[in-house]
């Protein structure tokens, strides 16, 4: 699933995202609580890490390894390095380092991981430009900056202005980096995106207090409208995978078999995400999947959409109590059937064929599955 991981360090960072997530479940790993859903037409997962980079780092590697996300994107607040940032500005990080990994004494520069080529972590360009065009679209104030993160609260003028002059930053927290470096070894695109709360001075946590909320705020905003910008694969890009069979199974058909699409991974799950971005938040109760090609397409989105499915079969290969549709092919007549219990008064259906060729076929599924539920959809891969 082409799914985004969303952290935040603290519950005013998570809570508006979790707020309005849709198909909500909610799942715990090791004292970590993430939260799986629907957010903008977007799959997603969002989890609050806690402070720190040990909690930060796990919890994207959590993200990883068990939800498989394609990206993270490391939200929240931040204290201002830069003196020409205010309070509620927005930072899209061009890229982060570890202020406080110091092993200069064995050679290494600071900030630089021991023993490795790691010190700055670049955030992915083409979520920086999403992210970019999204603040803009809100009307936010905001610029790209490198971020400093280390296991400390910044409220001191003098070590603001001495971290600014050693890593060029502008601003610091006490996350991104270890978020940053998990996603690097992973090989998985991120980004960090920061609202200032303070000033990292000597009035810190004062202002962190009285702004927490409001730049939380911002930066859900802005993610918000990043994940309405993220662009799945156009359908004609998949209509090449498709092969066209001249005269099959009788002269003067084309037929189309995406037999070609299948066996391509990537187009294949690019056709399945496409769906899933339509279908997702729909309320739908099951999948039904048109024997035989419908099958496969069918059984693979129920299981990205975490429903069931319901088999429509030809005549006669059904074991138990059916009712049946028939239908004109392009090249004859033919029947659909399902089982009598296996939509119920009310369910959300949606029918997943492969391709359309007259619509016989899926209007006759479409007729069942009204005949014993009460909404259905129709798609085609």
């Amino acid at each position: 699933m082409n799914r985004t991981g969303i952290m935040g360090a603290l519950s005013e960072e998570v809570e508006l995202f979790v707020s309005i997530l849709a198909d909500k479940s909610v799942h715990h790993f090791s004292g970590i609580t993430f939260f799986s859903g629907i957010l903008a037409s977007q799959p997603v997962v969002v989890v609050q890490s806690g402070a720190g980079k040990v909690n930060a780092a796990m919890s994207a590697q959590l993200l990883i390894s068990h939800f498989g996300v394609e990206r993270i994107i490391f939200t929240g607040v931040a204290g201002a390095l830069d003196p020409e940032l205010n309070p509620l500005d927005v930072v899209i990080g061009s890229d982060s380092v570890q202020h406080d990994m110091d092993a200069v004494h064995l050679g290494f520069a600071l900030g630089q991981v021991p023993f490795t080529e790691y010190r700055f972590f670049s955030g992915s360009t083409a979520l920086r430009g999403l992210a970019i065009a999204a603040a803009q679209k809100k009307g936010l104030s905001f610029r790209e900056g490198r971020i400093l993160t280390g296991d400390q609260f910044i409220q001191s003028p003098e070590k603001s202005a001495q971290l600014r002059t050693l890593f060029e930053g502008v601003c610091v927290d006490m996350e991104s980096a270890a978020v940053a470096q998990v996603c690097h070894l992973n090989h998985v695109p991120h980004l960090i995106i920061r609202s200032i709360s303070d000033r990292a001075d000597s009035s810190a946590h004062v202002d962190f207090a009285q702004f927490v909320r409001a730049a939380s705020r911002n930066s859900f905003a802005l993610v918000h409208e990043l994940l309405r910008e993220l662009i799945l694969p156009p359908v004609h890009s998949l209509k090449s995978s498709v092969r066209t069979v001249p005269h099959w199974p009788r002269t003067g058909i084309m037929f189309r078999d995406i037999t070609t699409l299948l066996k391509d991974r990537s187009a294949f799950n690019a056709a399945m995400d496409l769906l899933v971005a339509r279908y997702a938040g729909q309320g739908i109760d099951a999948v039904a999947g048109i024997e035989a090609r419908g099958f496969i397409v069918g059984a693979v989105l129920a299981h990205r959409l975490g429903v069931g499915f319901v088999p429509v079969r030809k005549k006669g290969k059904l074991p138990a109590e059916t009712v049946f549709e028939e239908y004109a092919l392009e090249y004859g007549t033919d029947r659909v059937e399902i089982h009598t219990d296996a939509v119920s008064e009310g369910m959300r259906v949606l029918v997943a064929d492969d391709l359309l060729a007259t619509g016989g076929t899926a209007s006759a599924a479409c007729r069942l599955v009204s005949r014993l539920g009460e909404w259905y959809w129709s798609v085609r891969s």
